[in-house]
């Protein structure tokens, strides 16, 4: 079904509950235990969500909703660079995320990161993606690319235990500054150098994977 602004907010509180559930009470997870928390028909919940476990999914692509609406607050956004949105977009849902943490934790690699096809979430992602590419060459590609790239980002963080996550703050910067370097051509080799260093540091890619990650990252850029 799809989102309007009349059935978000009911989604988002069913979503809310069924996380509840999820982490509190995994005997308890059931549409009819759902339905009882929100007090919505459980036929109305069938009407929006397939199965409980896609009200779960939906956490995510709820998330790039609040995102958008944040955006849409901001006045001269629009005037922001992509790498600069990009960076933005990465630290407000780590923010949301947070809210989760103990479902996120337990949740995403298994069921968003892991499987083989691809989620709403990284569709969500990648088309939002696409609205900051606007006006750069091979702007969709370059945004399926880096929707991809940004599930690892996601999955980083989930295993970062550095205080206050600063390894993952330190890999956005690190990212967002190669593609604009990328972007701007002369200063790729520089910034991609030391973004690959940092992700074979800290176990993100392993050292035969670094030469495919920049090839992959440059063929964007012609």
């Amino acid at each position: 079904m799809s989102d309007t602004a009349s059935n978000l907010a009911q989604k988002e509180k069913i979503v809310t509950a069924a996380i509840a559930l999820y982490t509190d009470d995994r005997a308890g997870f059931t549409m009819a235990n759902i339905a009882r928390k929100t007090r919505i028909k459980k036929a109305e919940i069938n009407r929006l969500f397939n199965s409980r476990y896609a009200i779960l999914k939906y956490f995510y692509v709820l998330c790039v909703y609040r995102y958008r609406a944040m955006a849409a607050e901001i006045d001269d956004f629009a005037d922001w660079s992509f790498e600069e949105k990009l960076s933005n977009f990465a630290y407000a849902m780590f923010e949301m995320l947070q809210e989760e943490r103990e479902f996120v934790d337990e949740h995403f690699v298994s069921e968003i990161f892991r499987p083989s096809s691809v989620s709403r979430f990284q569709r969500e992602v990648e088309a939002l993606f696409s609205e900051f590419a606007e006006g750069i060459c091979g702007a969709d590609r370059l945004a399926s690319f880096l929707a991809r790239e940004y599930l690892h980002l996601v999955r980083f963080w989930v295993a970062d235990e550095s205080d206050d996550a600063e390894r993952t703050m330190a890999l956005v910067d690190k990212a967002s500054s190669f593609v604009g370097a990328a972007l701007r051509s002369g200063e790729l080799i520089e910034s991609g150098t030391d973004l690959v260093r940092y992700l074979i540091a800290n176990g993100v890619i392993k050292a035969p994977l670094a030469k495919t990650f920049l090839h992959q990252a440059m063929r964007w850029t012609r």
